[in-house]
């Protein structure tokens, strides 16, 4: 149930997924301005661990959650946030044909960078960077980005004891395999250059019906240059994609053996946003 001090403009959230529970466009009082509202009830309990994790999340750099407001009763959890305008990587690519997206993501990536620089600065790993939760927004003064949804992000510094969500398509092996332990800047910039990958291909390396065979895809099988990626742009995603080639099943290997694999593996890829940013846009704009 949502508080009567608030007026809902619209529901953001698909109706029919309360997983995690529900989000909505809001006004305060008589105020105009905008907020988001999220509220999740005490019951559903993977959805309540989510939204409490959110809601320790609260930045002042334009382009990150700023939390307002945190209410919590004896049957549901609020979060009150600062609106941020735009809409998904997904729905802005939709109307750019693929031959023409390479400098529209060059842009993308250059608005990100200070972004993933301030996680960076407070050591923080967003684990969950896929198309839904980067925002686009475009007016006279440029581009701008933000990114949202911040409810499996976790501090290095302060390691979550949890059994880890993710978004299959787009996680890195080691959030796949629940070994965050072994997660580091650079897990956040492979989720990125699959978000590429997809925006300049037009589909992701992998993709099938079953969970579980979707996994084996991508903890074993190498991601190959696709043809409609160029070769200089390919090279920089490829250090991003880097990924340890599991001859077997992990469930095969000891835990140390996995973790070692994982480390040694991450060494490869851009170590932070901005080293990769640095590559691909002057790579892309050559």
């Amino acid at each position: 149930m949502i508080s009567t001090k608030y007026t809902v403009i619209d529901r953001l959230s698909a109706e029919n997924s309360k997983r995690f529970g529900e989000t909505f466009l809001v006004k305060k009082g008589t105020s105009e301005e905008l907020f988001v509202l999220k509220t999740v009830e005490k019951s559903n309990e993977i959805g309540f661990a989510q939204l409490k994790i959110e809601a320790s999340f609260s930045f002042e750099i334009d382009g990150l959650p700023k939390v307002i407001s945190v209410e919590e009763t004896e049957t549901q959890i609020s979060i009150l946030k600062k609106y941020q305008e735009g809409i998904s990587l997904n729905d802005y690519f939709l109307k750019i044909k693929l031959r023409k997206r390479l400098k529209n993501l060059s842009e993308i990536v250059s608005a990100l960078a200070p972004l993933f620089k301030e996680l960076q600065n407070q050591q923080i790993i967003h684990c969950d960077i896929k198309p839904e939760n980067i925002l686009v927004h475009e007016s006279n003064n440029g581009l701008k980005c933000s990114i949202i949804d911040f409810g499996l992000a976790f501090r290095m510094n302060e390691l979550p004891e949890r059994k880890t969500l993710f978004q299959l398509a787009y996680s890195a092996p080691e959030i796949v395999l629940n070994r965050l332990k072994c997660a580091d800047f650079s897990t956040d910039v492979f989720s990125f250059c699959l978000i590429a990958y997809k925006v300049l291909n037009g589909r992701l390396p992998f993709s099938d019906s079953n969970p579980a065979l979707l996994t084996q895809l991508q903890i074993t099988y190498p991601i190959e240059k696709p043809f409609r990626i160029k070769k200089k742009v390919w090279k920089v995603l490829e250090k991003g994609l880097a990924k340890h080639q599991f001859k077997k099943s992990p469930n095969k290997y000891r835990l140390e053996e996995i973790e070692s694999f994982l480390k040694e593996n991450n060494q490869k890829r851009y170590s932070s946003f901005k080293d990769f940013s640095k590559d691909f846009i002057e790579l892309s704009n050559k």
